[in-house]
């Protein structure tokens, strides 16, 4: 290695943190160039591999490990400095990954924030409020749940996985969020093959920023699906933070204009969040009633949903989700992996904008 490149190596890690703490700096700036111009440019080229039926992250995972396996290989079988050699190895590997990691998304974490782009306000939301809500959100959810044909238990998603992608993409379109650039129709959501190991540790669904692919376990029932594609198609149009993420799913899902078993699911997953936040604050039996507002087709699905997840439950779980909270913590999404519940602030503000149950 020359040393030109040599001293190009070992300044990509430097590059990418001071790069990092500036764009977190100048968050206006940093959407209007990167998350309005640069990154609907990247998004578009992913764009290019929508037409393979299978995540394309998967194969280069794997061909990263046996890459990984052949560098430590080569790396024990070396006689001198082997210390060094192994200290800026991974100094210039870190610099690599994060810069790319940057360029190809990231810079969106540092961006104004949804709320903001929306304008709502979370402040003084009162517990009976969200008790309230969620008893609103568990009536619509038996009532759409009625107007679903057919009736299976647990429901049944109605079309295929290629038409979900389609209907997702209308929907976010028609949404029109402040700050979303992509105006064609990106990389499709992708069923995993690993759905299993997926499973073991604990994840329904994953955005990955090196190939542009919203990815999913395929495993998981089907009322859980709407949801989980729509949250991970947030993250590729530049929604970084989980609970926000979570919103954007439910917005786009939620939409009058959509089929019924799209607002099921969106009401579905709001009733669950609205009532688990409702139950750290109200008395049992308040919110046990509240539970009984939903009829027998709504809590099947629910229970399928927390079934199929308890199957899976162990250690490797607990791993992922430990990495999970200090990646996002890293990224300085307060809360970490608590983040995904700030979604219940957000549809309270929107609540109070009369707008979570339109038609009401």
């Amino acid at each position: 290695m020359s040393s030109k490149s040599r001293i190009v190596s070992l300044s990509l890690l430097p590059l990418a943190t001071s790069s990092a703490y500036l764009a977190f700096q100048f968050p206006t700036v940093t959407d209007a160039l990167y998350s309005r111009g640069l990154y609907p440019l990247v998004a578009r080229g992913f764009a290019m591999f929508g037409p393979l039926s299978f995540s394309l992250a998967e194969p280069l995972f794997v061909a990263l490990v046996l890459l990984l396996v052949y560098g430590i290989y080569r790396w024990s079988r070396g006689k001198r400095d082997r210390l060094r050699r192994a200290v800026v190895a991974i100094w210039v590997i870190a610099g690599a990954v994060a810069l790319t990691f940057l360029c190809l998304w990231g810079f969106n974490y540092a961006r104004p924030s949804l709320q903001e782009r929306l304008g709502l306000s979370r402040e003084g939301i009162d517990a009976s409020e969200v008790l309230d809500a969620g008893r609103r959100a568990a009536r619509l959810t038996s009532e759409l749940y009625e107007e679903l044909l057919p009736r299976e238990s647990p429901t049944a998603l109605p079309f295929g996985f290629e038409d979900l992608n389609h209907r997702l993409d209308d929907a976010y379109g028609r949404l029109a969020l402040p700050g979303d650039s992509l105006s064609f129709r990106p990389t499709p959501a992708k069923a995993l093959q690993s759905s299993t190991l997926f499973s073991y540790l604990g994840i329904s669904g994953i955005f990955v920023p090196f190939t542009g692919e919203p990815s999913v376990n395929a495993l998981q029932p089907d009322v859980a699906l709407p949801m989980v594609v729509a949250h991970e198609k947030a993250h590729q149009r530049g929604i970084t933070h989980e609970g926000e993420a979570n919103f954007a799913a439910f917005l786009a899902c939620a939409q009058p204009a959509n089929t019924t078993y799209f607002r099921y699911a969106a009401y579905l997953f709001a009733t669950r969040y609205l009532l688990s936040e409702a139950s750290n604050y109200r008395p049992r039996d308040e919110v046990d009633a509240a539970w009984e507002l939903l009829g027998d087709g709504p809590k099947d699905d629910l229970r399928a949903i927390r079934d199929f997840w308890r199957r899976y439950e162990g250690p490797a779980a607990i791993v992922a989700h430990t990495i999970n909270d200090q990646y996002l913590k890293t990224m300085q999404v307060q809360g970490g992996v608590q983040s995904y519940g700030t979604v219940v602030k957000m549809l309270m503000a929107l609540d109070r904008e009369g707008k979570l149950f339109p038609g009401q």
